[in-house]
């Protein structure tokens, strides 16, 4: 898969613990970030992920870049965790 460059803004707690967290580790700032996203989406982010492309094609629309099957699959992760949190109190 191919990679991007993208910018964020973070608070400045969470940037620092980042930075600690990559020298303690020896691991680049980059690869802590991706590595946190790819735990926050888990198995449900992938599934919403070809989801989201495989009925884009089905409808004949261009395929989605990766930025915005991340925006729509945070969407639909989002929406589920407010269902399940209305469910669940």
């Amino acid at each position: 898969m191919a990679r991007r460059e993208l910018s964020v803004e973070l608070d400045e707690r969470i940037l620092d613990a980042l930075r600690r967290a990559s020298t303690s580790d020896g691991v680049a700032p980059d690869e802590l970030v991706e590595e946190a996203l790819r735990r926050y989406f888990g198995l449900r982010g992938l599934a919403v992920l070809a989801d989201i492309e495989e009925s884009q094609q089905a409808e004949g629309l261009t395929p989605p870049d990766d930025d915005e099957l991340m925006a729509q699959a945070v969407a639909e992760v989002r929406t589920y965790r407010a269902k399940r949190g209305r469910t669940a109190g």
